[in-house]
């Protein structure tokens, strides 16, 4: 098992909810550390950026890329599980 997922599930009837556990098996790509951040994905970001938060769209600045990223991982994998 390399992650787990603990999902809550309310019952439709008004009772205590179910908390069940889901082994998963997380897939991470590579093909962003292929491309250069370069003037044509500085023009996508400003393009998806005016219809959605700038904040949420995948082309973003390699920095910010990391931190999202880092943090995501963190979540996925924390540091104090078995």
């Amino acid at each position: 098992m390399l992650a787990r997922e603990e999902k809550e599930e309310k019952q439709e009837d008004g009772r205590k909810s179910l908390r069940r556990v889901y082994d998963v098996v997380p897939y991470i790509g590579i093909i962003d550390i292929l491309q250069e951040y370069n003037m044509r994905k500085n023009t996508e970001h400003a393009c998806k950026s005016i219809k959605y938060n700038p904040l949420s769209i995948s082309v973003v600045e390699p920095r910010f890329y990391l931190e999202r990223f880092l943090k995501f991982i963190c979540t996925v994998f924390p540091k104090n599980s078995p």
